[in-house]
């Protein structure tokens, strides 16, 4: 068997946040369904739709709508602008989806 060069490529991530939909165990999570700069913001819309979270169908897994609830995680992205840096803007992409 040849050997195989172990080379790894070299890359700049910066930490952002994702915001998914959590069903509590009774559906898997959901992707990432907006990506925004600080854990704050990532507060700030997952309060904001956990008011009523059945009314927003950007996720949805029929039968376990009761359980769902949106939280948010910790992610490495490759393109700084591609996260939203306000709750205007964060709205404005989960409604374009």
């Amino acid at each position: 068997m040849t050997p195989v060069e172990k080379t790894m490529e070299k890359i700049t991530a910066y930490r952002a946040f994702g915001i998914f939909a959590d069903y509590d165990g009774n559906a898997p999570d959901t992707d990432t369904i907006v990506t925004v700069t600080s854990e704050e913001l990532a507060k700030q819309v997952c309060e904001k739709l956990n008011e009523d979270p059945r009314s927003y169908v950007i996720a949805f897994v029929d039968g376990w709508e009761h359980a769902k609830r949106f939280r948010h995680r910790p992610v490495l992205i490759a393109n700084p602008d591609s996260a939203c840096d306000s709750f205007a803007s964060a709205v404005a992409e989960m409604l374009q989806e």
